[in-house]
C-alpha cells in the first residue's frame, strides 16, 4: 500500500473512510503531528472488540511481549491492537543504519529487526500493529514490510496551503465552531506551529460556555507562550474566565517556572486581594477603602477586579482556599508535599469549585 499523507489521512478518518489495515506505521520529521495522529488512530479503533496495548521498542528484548501480542489475543479480547513507540534512543551504528540493519540495505534482517519484520508480517485482522518510529525516518527494511498490504501514514512539515485546513480539523475534533475568517486569523497568529495552534483551539474549546470562540480567538497573543507572562496567573483567577488559570499554571510549569514561587508571588497575593475585598464589601466599604488598602492607585483596575472576585466567589469561600493556600505555602517549604505542581492544580481546583473546599478541609 503507497504512503500517505497525515493530513489526507486525517481528513478520511474524520469522515469514517479510512479502512486501516493490519500494519501501520507512522514517521516523519512533525513530533506532534505524529503523535496527533496516532493518537486520531487509536481513537479510530477504540470502538472495535479489540484490546489495546502499548510498547516501547528500546532495544531487541522488547519485540518479544510485542511479538507475542499480535501473534495472538489475550484471554478477555478476540483481538489486539499493539501500539509500539520505537524510541529515538535506540542506537544506530556509525553509518546511519539501524543496529542489526546491513550496511547496504541488503540480505536477511539482522537481531534488531527481524523480530519486528516478523510482527509486521504476521499480523491479522482484526488485530492492529501500529507503529511510531520517534526518529524522522525508518529503515529500509521495515518500510519494504510496510508496502505488501500495510498503511505508511508520513507526517512531514506542512505546507502553507494545508494550515488553514489543519486548524479546521483540530478545531472540529475540539469541537469548536469557527469561521473561515477565524481560522486564517489562527494561521497567521501560529503559522506552521502545529503545537501552538491545537493549544490555543484546545483553550478556545475549553473557555466556549463563557467566551463565544469567535472572541476568544481574536484576543490570543501568540508573541508569548502561554504561561510565560509575569503575573498573567494571578490575574485570571480574579479575572472573568478564572478556568484559563489551569492552562496557565500548566504553561508557566512547562517554561520552568517554580512551584514555590508561583504560589507565593501570585496565586497567594491575588487571593488575599479577593479575601480583602470581601471583608470590605461586607462592611459596605467604598473602592477607595479597598484602594488604600491594597496599596493601589484609586484608579487601579485590580480594585474593580478583585471586588468582582469576591462577589462572585464570597468571603466565606475566599477565607478557606486562602487558608489552605497559607498552609499549602508551609508544606510546600518544609519538603513535606512532594508533588508540589499537583498540589497547586488541587488548589486552584478548591477556588473554583465549592465541593473542592470542602474535600480539602476534611481531609486536612
Amino acid at each position: 500500500m503507497a504512503a500517505e499523507n497525515a493530513l489526507a489521512c486525517l481528513h478520511q478518518l474524520e469522515a469514517g473512510k479510512q479502512m486501516l489495515p493490519a500494519a501501520i506505521l507512522i514517521t516523519g520529521p512533525e513530533l506532534f503531528l505524529k503523535e496527533y495522529v496516532l493518537e486520531c488512530c487509536c481513537a479510530a479503533l477504540r470502538g472495535e472488540a479489540a484490546e489495546l496495548r502499548r510498547f516501547h521498542i528500546g532495544n531487541t528484548a522488547d519485540l518479544g511481549p510485542l511479538l507475542e501480542a499480535v501473534a495472538a489475543p489475550s484471554l478477555f479480547s478476540s483481538a489486539t491492537t499493539a501500539v509500539a513507540r520505537v524510541l529515538r534512543t535506540r542506537r544506530v551504528r556509525a553509518d546511519g543504519s539501524e543496529e542489526g540493519e546491513e550496511p547496504d540495505g541488503g540480505g536477511r534482517g539482522g537481531s534488531d529487526d527481524s523480530p519486528l519484520i516478523e510482527a509486521i508480517e504476521s499480523v491479522r485482522l482484526p488485530s492492529r500493529l501500529v507503529l511510531l518510529y520517534e526518529r524522522d525516518s525508518v529503515p529500509a527494511k521495515v518500510g519494504r514490510a510496510l508496502e505488501a498490504g500495510g498503511l505508511t501514514i508520513v507526517c512531514n512539515r506542512p505546507f502553507d496551503s494545508q494550515l488553514v485546513q489543519y486548524a479546521g480539523l483540530f478545531a472540529r475534533r475540539l469541537g469548536v465552531t469557527l469561521s473561515s475568517a477565524a481560522l486564517e486569523l489562527i494561521v497567521l497568529k501560529y503559522g506552521a506551529n502545529l503545537l501552538e495552534m491545537h493549544n490555543a483551539l484546545a483553550l478556545a474549546a475549553l473557555v466556549k460556555t463563557i467566551q463565544p470562540p469567535e472572541q476568544f480567538v481574536r484576543t490570543l497573543d501568540a508573541d508569548s507562550r502561554l504561561g510565560g507572562e509575569l503575573f498573567a496567573l494571578s490575574q485570571s483567577l480574579a479575572g472573568q474566565y478564572p478556568q484559563l488559570a489551569f492552562a496557565l499554571l500548566d504553561g508557566a510549569l512547562e517554561l520552568g517556572r517554580n512551584a514555590n514561587e508561583l504560589l507565593a508571588v501570585e496565586i497567594i497575593p491575588a487571593l488575599r486581594r479577593m479575601v480583602t475585598a470581601a471583608h470590605l464589601a461586607e462592611q459596605r466599604r467604598s473602592p477607595l477603602d479597598l484602594a488604600v488598602a491594597l496599596k493601589l492607585p484609586p484608579r487601579s483596575p485590580m480594585v474593580g477586579v478583585a471586588m468582582d472576585a469576591a462577589k462572585r466567589f464570597g468571603k466565606n469561600h475566599l477565607n478557606a482556599v486562602y487558608q489552605a493556600a497559607v498552609e499549602l505555602d508551609r508544606t510546600m517549604k518544609d519538603g513535606t508535599i512532594r508533588d508540589r505542581e499537583a498540589a497547586l492544580s488541587g488548589l486552584l481546583l478548591a477556588l473554583l469549585t465549592q465541593d473542592g473546599t470542602q474535600r480539602r478541609a476534611s481531609s486536612g
